[in-house]
């Protein structure tokens, strides 16, 4: 799991995302994530800028590494609680 969210920050890095603003970012994503598991990148891009993320742009592989980030996490939570 810690690879992929490395992976996401690198490529968010990549599109010119200041990393200060990763980690408040990511949680916006993981939130949006988490509340429409269907959602595509250009939903995602919407709700975003709504939010008032404009800095980069969501593109379908750092969409999809994120969700496999939440979907860990959420493993790792649900075993840790069993």
């Amino acid at each position: 799991m810690e690879n992929l969210k490395l992976l996401l920050i690198d490529r968010l890095r990549s599109k010119g995302m200041d990393p200060g603003l990763i980690p408040a970012f990511l949680k916006a994503l993981t939130s949006l994530i988490s509340s429409e598991p269907g959602i595509d990148s250009a939903q995602a891009n919407q709700k975003l800028h709504s939010l008032g993320w404009d800095e980069v742009v969501v593109d379908y592989h750092c969409l999809q590494i994120a969700i496999a980030c939440h979907e860990a996490e959420t493993k790792v939570m649900k075993d840790t609680l069993s």
